[in-house]
């Protein structure tokens, strides 16, 4: 993965931003984010966001996709596997990479138990999610919504938000964020 780390440090540069000063705006060490550009160090996916929106580029960017579209259409087959988010959860790119897209579809897969973690997040955007498979439990704020198949969801990300499958084997979820990040 040295070319993330290339590339982070490619477009702080042109940004003219200096170490210490993205890694202040991450709130992570400098020294930390020198591994990581070096490729010492990877950082959790959720840094990798973090990094990506300082940088205001997507995370696929910083992955090293093409910036030109070859090919609108993704195969199954062909679709990008994102470092698991968290354990038995999967997450897959259902767009190729542009640099001009306003959202980022996502498939979702949850297997038993499978949650985004015993705390909530909260961060910039929207999304939408509709369940394909299974059942899945989504929490706004102290809301709890259980979603069945076909059912759908549409909410601020700046609400504290969480989910967990409560399916007895895999769930699958379209997900839909705005900005993209991936």
């Amino acid at each position: 993965m040295k070319i993330v780390g290339a590339n982070i440090k490619r477009v702080r540069e042109e940004k003219g931003i200096t170490l210490r000063e993205l890694a202040k705006q991450l709130d992570v060490s400098a020294s930390f984010l020198s591994q990581v550009e070096t490729g010492k160090a990877f950082p959790s996916l959720s840094s990798l966001k973090n990094l990506a929106n300082s940088l205001q580029v997507t995370v696929g960017g910083l992955m090293g996709e093409d910036s030109k579209i070859t090919d609108p259409v993704v195969k199954k087959n062909q679709r990008k596997a994102l470092k698991q988010m968290g354990k038995g959860i999967e997450m897959f790119l259902l767009t190729s990479s542009n640099p001009n897209k306003q959202m980022e579809p996502l498939l979702f897969t949850l297997g038993k138990n499978a949650s985004s973690g015993k705390s909530s997040y909260k961060h910039f955007g929207q999304e939408f999610v509709l369940v394909i498979k299974g059942v899945l439990e989504i929490t706004l704020n102290e809301n709890k919504y259980v979603l069945k198949k076909g059912d759908s969801i549409y909410f601020n990300s700046s609400v504290e938000h969480s989910f967990r499958n409560l399916y007895k084997t895999t769930t699958e979820a379209l997900w839909v964020v705005t900005p993209p990040t991936f």
